[in-house]
């Protein structure tokens, strides 16, 4: 038959099936009639002419079945129907269908919600053009007790003029400078090379990005804008470019407005915030910086077709190059590490996402094994059904095709909801994410998303639909069919829905053992001594411009006892860089000995602090004194040193009085020699788990940093205290713009941030998987008390206590309990120990952890079984023999 018409027949088949019904009764009965007729013609009786014309042409119903075989599109019309009969059942069943729909939801729009996260994260490729080619280059300084720290100007230069496979480097550094238009603000700079933006391939909405003829010596002439300070600042002006503004009270041409959709993302520990308001260019001289003057992050783009392995041995072979060419690397050499971008943006979340993943792939499990369990339950309840069914002709295949039906459309109806729960989900992770995790944003549910949640659901629905026929197959037929047809499938079905309950307890147990190792892994960090006390401290960022260092140092003394003059205030101070905070690192090598190897030397964390910041932060002098006054330019330099730096350099000696050279100006090497006045305990300002390396502190008088962090200690909430800040920054100078104002403990909270969500995360899925392993107990447990109602009544009658019927039900809980708890803390056990690295003070295999967890799942499968239990013990004797 040509296309056309088997296209038009199976059109007919499926849009007018019950007019061709009603055409072929018709027909059929006419024939039928006019053989009878015939027959009687021929002298047999009209009953028997009618029985012998059917018998004939092989009985009715099985005509009509073997003309609509033949039809084009029957399977397609049979399929409909079954969608009819399926939504028909559900309809009826709206307990039923509302329990398994909202329990995939659930699971479903959970997984969905987080898939989200991991793949705009994890596996979408960066905004950037042809990222897959992009790498960030670190130095390698692990000796140093630095193994990913940033490059020099010289350096930039040589992995640019003596690598093979790089169509080039760019380099960017976060700082801050004023606008000092109208209302003067803070902004957070971002300093790049002239290439860096179109190494990235970032779009702009307006203008262009830097080129190389906008390099000058000195203070930077030109300025590419975010899409955010545009429409904040500037309402979104669509001339903007070209034009002419003061920043750090020069005049400055803006080049450009970055897309609105473009974000920097820089690895979290390369100090470059995705959020920066501008960009600026580095000195042209940038390449003839002092070797030793490390700030650079670098970035480069690999040729096309040049493997990942191929570019790291470029770039190492740089490092060797530069370390025999330069004696400035002494013995340790110069070492680079190449990384592919899209890997390292996100590698200090990657754990916590992945093990979010998992928790949620086992959430979605454990829905999907609940409403099999309930489809198995429904499966038992219809076996009369079903048996009336297979008597009349119904074979395995369409058994499977009808509950394929059931149970896929069942599945698209928790699919769709769960698509909503998911963006509700989505938005409500957003809003509860910390700023830390400001990424986040960048999650979408997407067609990506939607197609993988989806293949995963409907594979997962023709499991769900597949399980109740081990009830239906195993159908006895006779026995079925007699009026004991609910207790004729029931023991092979409990079986099945036991081993799915079974294995939620298991799942139950994994989530809830991870999640209580991640409680407790927050409550060690938090019980950490950072060696500060946060508590009623306000803070603030400034950058004094001065046109020299006295003038910004009065600055700095005058509004330092401004502020501790204030009514409310208990002191003030100013230190160069918050604790956990995102500015860059400032340190350097520090040695007791003159002419040692620069390059060999320790490595040590730099803080500039103000007289008064030891004591008003807290931090414990464990001997010598702490910075005064008198510790200026005019006076020779001073360094108090933390208690490694002590055991390091002096071990079993006062290090007072003792001298140190320090790198305080940042030229590579230890050539300045201070005097250490004090020993501090150490603190941990960069991790609150990681003591990351030694540290020094220098006099803000003597070594100042611009910008400085401002600390005001209260005795209330210290935020209450910003009006009359504000007010004294303003009578020392109208124009000094103030930014980054938060209570000095929220840093410590930012530092936490991560892990405390995930721990928040992981503690949701562990209470909403015991929640549906209870319901699955309760379910089974319901069940086996429904088919041995009759049991317990005559128990009941012969004398049973209420204590033998409760036992009696509590056994088959018990089994379920004990078997499920025992599987999942094996299995536990092994997931615990491959997330092992987001754990802190504590063992993958903490007994007390195991203690705490399983008596809460016992005491939920306890409570799923306790009413049914007492339907159990009120069972009537008289009832239930009368049932019989």
């Amino acid at each position: 038959m040509p296309l056309w018409p088997k296209i038009a027949s199976f059109w007919q088949t499926l849009t007018k099936g019950r007019r061709l019904d009603a055409d072929l009764d018709e027909e059929l009965r006419g024939y039928v009639d006019d053989m009878t007729a015939r027959k009687m013609a021929a002298g047999i009786d009209p009953a028997t002419a009618r029985r012998q014309a059917l018998a004939e042409i092989g009985g009715f119903d099985r005509v009509k079945e073997r003309v609509r075989d033949v039809r084009i599109g029957r399977v397609a019309e049979e399929t409909l129907r079954d969608v009819g009969y399926a939504w028909r059942l559900l309809r009826r069943s709206p307990g039923f269908t509302a329990a398994a729909v909202l329990t995939l939801a659930l699971g479903v729009g959970a997984n969905t919600a987080i898939f989200s996260v991991v793949h705009g994260l994890l596996i979408a490729p960066l905004p950037y053009a042809d990222p897959s080619r992009l790498v960030f280059v670190w130095a390698d300084q692990a000796t140093e007790g630095y193994p990913r720290a940033p490059l020099s100007g010289p350096e930039l230069t040589d992995l640019d003029t003596r690598s093979t496979t790089f169509d080039g480097f760019g380099a960017i550094w976060a700082t801050t400078a004023a606008l000092t238009e109208d209302e003067p603000e803070q902004l957070r700079i971002g300093n790049v090379t002239h290439d860096y933006f179109s190494l990235l391939g970032a779009p702009t909405a307006i203008g262009r990005t830097f080129v190389e003829a906008d390099l000058v010596q000195g203070p930077p002439t030109s300025i590419l804008l975010s899409a955010q300070l545009w429409r904040r600042r500037f309402g979104s002006d669509p001339l903007i470019a070209g034009k002419r503004i003061l920043v750090n009270g020069r005049p400055t041409s803006i080049v450009g407005v970055l897309a609105d959709d473009f974000r920097l993302l820089m690895p979290q520990d390369a100090a470059v915030p995705d959020d920066l308001d501008a960009f600026q260019l580095f000195d042209r001289s940038l390449p003839e910086f002092p070797r030793g003057q490390r700030f650079l992050r670098v970035i480069g783009r690999m040729r096309d077709g040049v493997p990942l392995a191929a570019a790291q041995q470029d770039v190492a072979r740089v490092g060797e190059e530069i370390s025999r060419a330069y004696s400035h690397y002494g013995a340790a050499g110069r070492k680079f590490e190449t990384v592919a971008l899209q890997a390292d943006s996100v590698r200090e979340i990657r754990g916590p996402l992945l093990a979010m993943l998992g928790a949620v792939a086992i959430l979605l499990l454990i829905a999907c094994v609940n409403v099999a369990s309930l489809l198995i339950a429904r499966a038992a309840a219809r076996t009369k059904e079903t048996a009336m069914r297979v008597a009349l002709g119904a074979g395995n295949a369409r058994l499977l095709r009808q509950h394929l039906v059931e149970g896929l459309l069942l599945t698209t109806l928790g699919a769709a909801a769960g698509m909503v729960v998911a963006r509700w989900g989505l938005d409500a992770l957003l809003a509860l994410a910390p700023s830390s995790l400001s990424r986040l944003s960048r999650a979408h549910i997407n067609m990506p998303v939607i197609a993988a949640s989806l293949a995963i659901v409907f594979a997962w629905g023709i499991l769900l639909s597949i399980a109740p026929l081990a009830e239906i197959w195993r159908i006895r037929l006779v026995n079925a069919i007699r009026l004991d047809a609910a207790r004729a499938g029931t023991s092979g079905g409990h079986r099945l829905r036991s081993v799915l309950i079974g294995g939620q307890i298991a799942m139950s147990v994994v989530l809830v053992i991870g999640a209580l190792l991640l409680v407790r892994t927050f409550l060690n960090v938090q019980a950490i001594d950072p060696g500060f006390k946060a508590d009623g401290i306000q803070s603030f960022r400034i950058a004094v411009r001065a046109p020299n260092r006295d003038r910004a140092l009065a600055v700095h003394r005058q509004l330092q006892e401004r502020l501790a003059a204030l009514p409310g205030s208990r002191g003030a101070a100013s230190i160069s860089h918050a604790p956990y905070d995102h500015v860059p690192n400032w340190g350097g090598p520090y040695t007791a000995t003159s002419g040692t190897d620069a390059s060999t030397a320790p490595q040590a964390d730099y803080r500039s602090l103000s007289p008064g910041a030891l004591e008003l932060l807290g931090v414990r002098l464990i001997e010598g004194r702490s910075f005064t006054e008198d510790d200026d330019p005019t006076a020779p330099l001073v360094a108090i040193v933390d208690t490694r730096v002590a055991a390091r350099t002096w071990p079993n000696e006062s290090p007072i009085g003792k001298r140190l050279g320090v790198d305080v100006f940042v030229t590579g090497k230890p050539e300045q020699w201070a005097t250490v006045v004090g020993v501090v305990e150490h603190v941990r300002h960069r991790s609150p788990i990681v003591e990351v390396r030694d540290q020094l502190y220098f006099s803000q008088r003597q070594a100042l940093r611009n910008p400085s962090v401002y600390v005001v200690k209260t005795d209330g909430d210290p935020s209450t205290i910003m009006p009359a800040v504000r007010d004294a920054l303003k009578a020392i100078d109208p124009t000094l713009p103030i930014y980054d104002v938060r209570p000095l403990s929220m840093y410590a909270d930012t530092a936490n941030a991560t892990r405390q969500f995930t721990m928040r995360l992981a503690v949701i899925f562990a209470i909403v998987a015991v929640l549906l392993a209870s319901v699955g107990i309760y379910g089974v447990v319901a069940y086996t008390v429904a088919i041995r109602h009759r049991e317990f009544g005559v128990r009941r009658a012969l004398g049973a206590q209420t204590l033998q019927v409760l036992a009696l039900v509590a056994r088959e809980g018990a089994v379920l309990l004990s078997l499920g708890v025992a599987a999942g803390t094996v299995f536990a056990a092994i997931t615990a120990w491959a997330m092992q690295s987001l754990l802190f003070g504590i063992g993958p295999w903490d007994p007390a952890t195991y203690a705490i967890a399983l008596p809460v799942l016992l005491l939920a499968g306890a409570l799923a079984c306790l009413l049914p239990a007492r339907r159990a013990i009120k069972a009537n004797p008289v009832d239930a023999l009368r049932a019989e």
